[in-house]
């Protein structure tokens, strides 16, 4: 019946089942997912801070126009209060009063300058730390991504080399003993099992020394507990 190729198409069997499973888990690696989701997270951040600093700049750039022109109304009241327009008390102090609005639009429009370079300088800082976050999480992402791919390849190589073994393996194994093997799959699982000092390696059931020295003759036997099919490994020394 050859039951060692048996035991051997099992190992490989659960080997390639292995080899599914870590497949898939790089086909739907959540690392990639996560990486991929903060790089969008990222640039819709940064999308916002680029377009929030470019309306601060023009804002800047309006209100600068504004401070030019009142400091030039400012210097153009000043030198008209030492013209001979301004010939009596009524027209001083209303140029007066014209010369203190402006100074009043000045600081505010200093002010409000100023709090938007705060602003700017913060948004500025906030796309620093966005394009360093950036470079790292694309510097991760792409040392994912190599990993994976040169763990694909590995493992689909060994999924197409472990097929061809089984196929191999298949033709070696009686049919009798085969279509057992896959009933018993559906109750069990490892159904095959190598006996480990006299024990059977599924359940942990002592095999009868009988059945033991039987089965080191090459003979058949099922584990009396569990029903595996037990298979004598011999040792190499």
């Amino acid at each position: 019946m050859k039951l060692q190729f048996l035991y051997e198409y099992q190992q490989q069997e659960n080997y390639y089942n292995k080899l599914i499973q870590q497949i898939n888990e790089i086909v739907n690696d959540d690392m990639i997912k996560r990486l991929r989701d903060e790089y969008t997270r990222l640039k819709n951040e940064y999308d916002r801070l680029s377009s929030k600093k470019t309306e601060i700049e023009k804002e800047i750039l309006r209100r600068n126009s504004n401070y030019k022109r009142l400091q030039e109304n400012m210097t153009n009241y000043e030198k008209l209060m030492y013209t001979p327009e301004i010939n009596n008390v009524k027209k001083l102090e209303t140029l007066k009063k014209q010369i203190e609005d402006v100074e009043k639009n000045i600081m505010k429009e200093k002010a409000e300058i100023e709090g938007l370079e705060k602003n700017l300088k913060v948004i500025e800082e906030g796309i620093l730390e966005i394009k360093k976050k950036y470079a790292f999480i694309k510097k991760k992402y792409n040392k994912t991504k190599e990993d994976n791919e040169y763990r694909m390849n590995f493992l689909l190589n060994e999924k197409s080399n472990t097929e061809e073994f089984l196929k191999e393996l298949r033709t070696k194994i009686d049919d009798d003993i085969f279509e057992y093997y896959i009933k018993m799959k559906e109750k069990i699982s490892h159904p095959i099992s190598d006996v480990k000092d006299r024990k059977c390696g599924g359940c942990g059931v002592e095999v009868p020394a009988m059945d033991y020295e039987a089965m080191k003759l090459g003979d058949y036997s099922k584990c009396q507990n569990c029903g595996r099919i037990l298979v004598y490994i011999k040792k190499n020394n």
